[in-house]
């Protein structure tokens, strides 16, 4: 194994490295992190026990990956490498619930969350030695737009041959943005956080259409805000889009 991958593993078990990543964050993030926090514990503990259901195995294991998958984003729009460490963690845990419910589909989109983000920014020099974000030049913009074809050609036939998907369309193409969105996180695009928006937006649009057909899922909606109110924070108060970012 490379002694640089070697290294990277071993600062994986110091304090000192999450002590980096949970540090160092703007006043607005921290407040938005705090704000999560609460409300996944509420959704994840509190909820069940007034409606007096009770706590699961798997109620509280998808709530631990909602708790560490939400820092994981925090720490994605303060430029922290340890979100590789915490996305790896939370999908795995995402994968486990998913494998218990039956649920294929999240387990297809966890798998490749960690091959194409988590595990990656875990060994990524540019993420490690301090990122710098940057913005896309023509070339740039016509790969992801090959991209763009290709995850959703994939993700179509996925839904449909595979999974048999009801909705394949929709699935196809918001799981294709959330996709893309990790390929740019990698590299350190900026761009990225037009796909997480657009992601975050059609998350809403479905839970609304969902509502006025009687079958709204709160809870939901307040995870969907949540991660809207994250990539607002990216466009107003992160290092992602100050004005003296370059071209790649």
């Amino acid at each position: 194994m490379d002694t640089t991958y070697k290294q990277t593993i071993a600062k994986l078990f110091t304090y000192e490295y999450y002590k980096e990543g949970l540090t160092g964050w703007n006043k607005s993030a921290r407040a938005l992190w705090i704000v999560g926090m609460a409300v996944q514990v509420f959704i994840g503990v509190v909820l069940p026990l007034m409606q007096g259901q009770g706590l699961t195995t798997t109620g509280v294991t998808a709530t631990i990956a909602g708790i560490i998958g939400f820092t994981c984003t925090v720490c994605i729009t303060m430029g922290k490498s340890i979100n590789g460490i915490l996305g790896l963690i939370s999908a795995l845990l995402l994968v486990g619930v998913a494998t218990v419910t039956g649920n294929y589909s999240d387990i297809i989109m966890q798998t490749a969350y960690i091959i194409l983000l988590d595990i990656p920014i875990v060994f990524s020099k540019q993420w490690n030695e301090g990122l710098k974000p940057h913005k896309m030049n023509g070339t740039h913009m016509i790969k992801t737009s090959g991209l763009i074809v290709v995850f959703w050609t994939l993700l179509y036939l996925l839904d449909t041959v595979v999974l048999h998907s009801p909705q394949a369309l929709l699935d196809a193409t918001s799981a294709m943005i959330g996709l893309v969105g990790a390929v740019l996180c990698v590299k350190g695009f900026r761009a990225q956080y037009y796909f997480w928006t657009l992601q975050g937006v059609m998350a809403v649009a479905l839970w609304i259409q969902t509502a006025l057909h009687g079958h709204a899922v709160y809870v939901l909606m307040l995870t969907y805000m949540l991660y809207l109110a994250n990539d607002v924070l990216a466009f107003t108060n992160s290092k992602w889009f100050k004005k003296e970012i370059t071209h790649a």
